[in-house]
């Protein structure tokens, strides 16, 4: 949805919020009409039951008062008597308690209507027999007049049955008009309705009766249309005066209200909508101009302003602040276009003096970045980074590979049919708005190698040279020995002696093995070995050391006591006695020293653990390499070849060692063993 739209809908809906509490309104109005109508139509139809309930008892009164109660009355004379008296009773007959006809007086046209009586079955005699009380009901109209029954209890067994005119009652009703075509429904509780009004159609007794159950208040449908009434019941009697009027006519005002408010409302909400859209398309000219000029500076254009005309004041003030700001952010951009020109050249002047190889290429190893070294090693010549060149992308690939699979990070090259050594070290670099990126340094040990290689062969060689004058040194130490007392002061000077000349036939051993492993010359002969056994056994040689220095010393071989390995297990007691050694010798007095042993998935793991000052994290690979040992302060005495040498040992038997930091302190050394 473009703003335009989405302003356009905020104004429009602000604006018919208004409409909200109208609509409620008019529905409030709606309701409360419609229960005026039918508080009139109830008020009607209870007026109409009142004046019936009158006219009913009156003519009960008057027809108690007809009969003489000295004589017989159920006779001629005193029939013709009371139907002089009562003009409204047009026609008088008799009957016996079987309903039976015994006689009866009147109008002739009424005598020759009613002919013979039986009222046996009929429901007003049925109903007076029953209640022993008078019972009107049966309206209808004869030769236009209307005509109701009335069937009264006299006494004695007899029953008089009356035709009354109810002209005049009519008339009253007929008064009570509900609009222009409503109003009153005259019926008993069979459905003998009578009407009194001529718009009224003619109902049959069932739909009467459904008038009636639907309560006081109901909806019916008829012939000429939907009608809505109610009906109210005439005390003591059996009828009801039922108030109806056309629904269309009823709800006819309320429709027109209705309407009109709907049309004022729609036309309110027209209007509405054409100004809000005018608003709208005047707000969004400088609104959408804003917006393009802000995308033009997304897309470096700084040059281009934006139009400032509008008619809203704070909208050009906006307009003018942010061609100030374009203008300001295109001076800023000019002037860090040239910092990072100038950084740039300042940075590929630094770059280019480093000895070491600098790669920068993307994951499928195209070159993005290499300085002078890197050129060398790759061939590239200037202009090179950057262009489609899939030899260049294998050997980038091949140089990333070859780091994977050395060890210590150290890799092999021939450049100009002449080997060369370079420490390698690679990283990938995920920049959020860039493609990822490795980044390789090379660095050249061609010559430290070298260096190293022609110390281990001078050592090699003054080791070999001086390993027969030591031997011979120490036999004539060994007779030394022999001339002097033990507690003489010459026996202490022959014995510092006999121990640096140990020590100095060690480090040549030392230096020995370690070129014999290199030169592949030596074998480790691998036997079955007890795990448990070999710990104690290279544990136990060292207890009395421990207990001289007052260090305690823990053998673990829970869970092992069964378990077996194949190895040398004279080269391998070398690197425990090693292990045990260094522990021993940077422990403090009070300390402990564990060694065990577990078996796991992964392997045999041999542990040495000690409570002594631990060993930096910087250190923790360094010091398995020849002739490094703790920085100063750290550590005793020693040439550090006794790592170097148990590492050598360790991979001989396809296993690894590593240092870390002990749990409780300290340093703790791991030998793992592949199964």
């Amino acid at each position: 949805m473009t703003l335009l739209n989405r302003l356009l809908l905020i104004v429009f809906g602000a604006g018919l919020i208004p409409i909200v509490p109208a609509g409620v309104f008019l529905f409030y109005f709606q309701s409360r009409a419609k229960d005026d109508i039918s508080s009139l139509q109830r008020n009607v139809s209870q007026m109409g039951s009142l004046m019936m309930e009158r006219e009913a008892q009156d003519l009960s009164r008057r027809f108690e008062r007809m009969w003489d109660t000295d004589a017989s009355y159920v006779n001629s004379a005193a029939l013709e008597r009371a139907l002089k008296r009562n003009p409204e009773f047009l026609y008088i007959a008799f009957t016996g308690p079987d309903g039976r006809y015994i006689l009866s007086g009147g109008a002739p046209e009424l005598k020759r209507r009613f002919g013979y009586l039986d009222l046996g079955g009929d429901p007003l005699f049925l109903k007076a027999s029953r209640e022993g009380r008078a019972a009107l009901g049966q309206f209808e109209m004869i030769y236009d007049m209307p005509v109701c029954r009335l069937v009264y209890p006299v006494g004695g067994g007899y029953y008089a049955f009356a035709a009354v005119n109810l002209r005049d009652l009519f008339e009253k009703l007929r008064a009570q008009r509900l609009g222009a075509t409503g109003g009153l429904l005259l019926t008993d509780s069979e459905g003998n309705a009578l009407p009194l009004s001529g718009a009224f159609e003619k109902f049959d007794g069932s739909a009467v009766r459904g008038m009636l159950k639907s309560g006081r208040a109901f909806e019916i449908e008829g012939k000429n249309g939907e009608y809505i009434g109610v009906a109210a019941r005439v005390r003591g009697f059996d009828l009801f005066v039922v108030a109806l009027e056309n629904r269309a006519e009823a709800f006819s005002g309320i429709n027109r209200i209705t309407w009109l408010m709907a049309f004022f409302l729609l036309a309110f909400a027209t209007a509405f909508y054409f100004s809000a859209l005018l608003f709208t398309r005047r707000l969004g000219v400088p609104v959408d101009a804003l917006m393009k000029g802000a995308a033009r500076v997304s897309g470096g254009d700084f040059k281009t302003p934006v139009s400032e005309e509008t008619e809203f004041a704070e909208l050009s003030a906006l307009l003018r602040s942010f061609n100030a700001m374009m203008r300001e952010v295109d001076r800023y951009h000019g002037i860090q276009v040239e910092k990072v020109f100038e950084e740039k050249q300042k940075l590929e002047l630094l770059v280019s003096l480093i000895h070491d190889a600098i790669i920068l290429c993307d994951l499928r190893g195209e070159l993005l970045y290499a300085n002078a070294a890197a050129r060398a090693i790759l061939g590239v010549e200037n202009g090179a980074p950057g262009e489609e060149n899939e030899p260049l992308r294998r050997r980038i690939a091949g140089l990333v590979q070859k780091r994977a699979l050395s060890k210590g990070g150290v890799v092999e090259l021939d450049a100009a049919g002449e080997k060369k050594y370079y420490r390698a070290s690679v990283q990938t670099l995920s920049a959020r708005t860039q493609n990822p990126a490795v980044f390789m340094v090379l660095r050249d040990i061609t010559l430290e190698r070298k260096m190293q290689q022609m110390k281990e062969e001078f050592f090699h060689s003054v080791a070999h040279d001086l390993r027969a004058p030591l031997l011979t040194m120490q036999g004539y130490i060994k007779l030394l020995e022999k001339e002097f007392q033990p507690e003489a002061k010459q026996a202490g000077y022959v014995r510092n002696v006999k121990e640096s000349s140990d020590r100095l036939f060690k480090l040549l051993e030392n230096i020995l093995d370690i070129s014999r492993m290199e030169a592949g010359q030596l074998k480790p002969d691998l036997r079955p070995v007890n795990a448990a056994e070999f710990l104690s056994s290279s544990a136990e040689s060292f207890r009395a050391l421990f207990e001289g220095k007052r260090i305690a010393l823990a053998v673990e071989t829970a869970g092992a006591e069964k378990t077996e390995f194949t190895a040398d297990s004279s080269l391998l007691r070398r690197v425990m006695e090693n292990l045990l050694s260094n522990a021993w010798k940077f422990t403090p007095e009070g300390g402990k020293v564990t060694a065990s042993v577990t078996a796991g998935k992964a392997g045999l793991v041999f542990s040495v653990a000690d409570t002594g000052p631990g060993i930096p994290a910087d250190q923790l690979e360094t010091i398995f390499e020849r002739y490094k040992r703790l920085k100063a302060g750290e550590g005793g005495d020693g040439f550090g070849l006794g790592l170097a040498i148990a590492r050598k040992i360790v991979e001989l038997h396809g296993g690894t060692i590593r240092a870390e930091g002990a749990p409780g302190g300290g340093a703790r050394f791991l030998v793992t063993l592949k199964p």
